[in-house]
């Protein structure tokens, strides 16, 4: 449902063309699985372990669809995508359970002042996608009715969020949360939806 409201819907309410690119997304119904974003922009799903950015827990074998969304946005015509912030990827279900926008990194950030900008850069990209998608009201509709929303930062490189740094002398983080870090984010919460980063082996668990 989701790839054709991309399709259609969205590029109607933009006034663009339908989209013609044939290969922006994947499905899968792995009890877990990682998502890795290929060096020719193209999103691959991976079943063993440590191969991808994004590393997601799906107990409940619920079929998922998982949109490479900056490829979608850039196949449009270049005066709509142009100077655009855009996340990697959107993962959604037809039973509307699951919609997710997720911006995939393989950085290392153990210097506070990089690790500071790069995860900036990540929420403005998250937020940005949000807005331009709820802006599609089909769009809207069906995330109205969706249980888990969530706008995600995943960094296979493990390093913990500067806010929280000072638990570290009485937790080894990440290691400690592995379902990730809810962080605050009143831009994103004014749109119903949380924010979450995940590093190294923190897992979004879609139960």
């Amino acid at each position: 449902m989701m790839e054709d409201l991309l399709r259609f819907d969205f590029t109607t309410h933009y006034g663009l063309p339908n989209c013609t690119e044939t290969n922006f997304s994947l499905v899968t119904s792995e009890t877990y699985f990682e998502i890795d974003d290929t060096d020719s922009k193209n999103i691959v799903i991976q079943t063993s372990a440590n191969f991808g950015m994004a590393k997601v827990a799906n107990p409940n074998r619920r079929e998922l669809l998982i949109i490479n969304y900056d490829k979608f946005v850039s196949s449009l015509p270049y005066s709509f995508h142009e100077k655009r912030k855009r996340c990697d990827i959107i993962i959604s279900d037809n039973a509307d359970y699951v919609f997710v926008l997720g911006e995939l990194k393989d950085r290392d950030i153990s210097n506070s002042k990089k690790s500071s900008r790069v995860r900036k850069a990540a929420r403005e990209q998250l937020y940005q996608s949000l807005v331009t998608l709820l802006t599609v009201p089909s769009i809207q509709n069906l995330v109205n009715d969706v249980n888990i929303r969530r706008c995600c930062y995943f960094n296979k490189q493990s390093n913990a969020p500067s806010l929280i740094k000072a638990v570290i002398a009485f937790n080894r983080l990440p290691n400690a949360f592995l379902d990730g870090f809810q962080m605050e984010n009143p831009e994103m919460e004014s749109q119903n939806f949380e924010f979450w980063e995940y590093t190294g082996n923190q897992t979004l668990q879609l139960i």
